[in-house]
């Protein structure tokens, strides 16, 4: 090898070397940069501990310092007429009713309604007579019409109100088969699902044309379906007035 390709061998070593060099300070400055975010990182997290830890310490300080206040408050002014806790359950329960009967005295007075069976008569050999048939309407505050559709329909069988207000039906009836049909009656139209009580009103919807039973102690209402109707027996006029259509 020629003395004039040495120098520029050595040269382009050295230049290699230089490059060496500089990489290796890029990579050690950029050790150092993240080591110092890390560091900041940790720093700023200890931070934020520290004055997490400090603010709890503080809220329990303060909260310690408000009990005892609230402490030393009672024993200095203690209520004669403060027992919260001296009251047992027969006590409160007897407080609870007083207010309940205070505020509505209603239920105070209310008494138990009882209704009066069926007083049934014969007339002749085939009809009944039913007599206290408008006073059993009268204390089921329900209008004779209704009870007597009722009736006809679940008989079978026809029947009038005469004029003083008594029910005579067609046929031969017991008076135990008469009150199981009022029973009834007073479970389907009468008597309110709510508080068990007769003291209900049958109203008509307009809109809807349907019934509802509306309970005036509760307030409680529901609706009952409409009445049925039964067999009709044709009776000589039914045929007389057939008859006279067809001819």
């Amino acid at each position: 090898m020629s003395d004039d390709e040495k120098p520029t061998s050595t040269g382009e070593e050295e230049a290699d070397i230089a490059a060496m060099l500089d990489l290796s300070k890029k990579k050690k400055k950029a050790k150092k940069k993240k080591d110092s975010k890390k560091d900041k990182k940790e720093s700023s997290s200890k931070k934020s501990s520290s004055s997490t830890t400090k603010d709890e310490a503080a809220m329990e300080h303060q909260q310690t310092l408000l009990s005892e206040q609230i402490e030393s408050h009672n024993n200095e002014f203690e209520d004669e007429f403060d027992h919260r806790a001296e009251y047992t359950y027969d006590e409160l329960l007897d407080r609870v009713v007083d207010i309940l009967h205070s505020n509505n005295p209603d239920l105070v007075d209310k008494k138990r309604r009882t209704l009066k069976p069926p007083q049934l008569t014969r007339v002749g050999t085939k009809k009944t007579l039913w007599v206290n048939f408008q006073e059993i309407c009268t204390m089921m505050q329900r209008p004779a019409d209704h009870v007597f559709q009722f009736f006809m329909a679940e008989l079978g069988t026809e029947g009038s109100i005469d004029g003083n207000q008594r029910l005579v039906i067609r046929g031969k009836y017991v008076p135990k088969y008469i009150e199981s049909l009022l029973k009834k009656y007073i479970a389907e139209y009468v008597t309110c699902h709510g508080c068990r009580c007769i003291n209900t009103e049958l109203t008509k919807d307009s809109s809807t044309r349907l019934q509802f039973v509306s309970c005036k102690d509760c307030g409680a209402d529901r609706s009952v379906a409409a009445i049925r109707t039964g067999y009709h027996a044709t009776s000589r006029a039914d045929r007389r007035a057939a008859r006279n259509a067809k001819g």
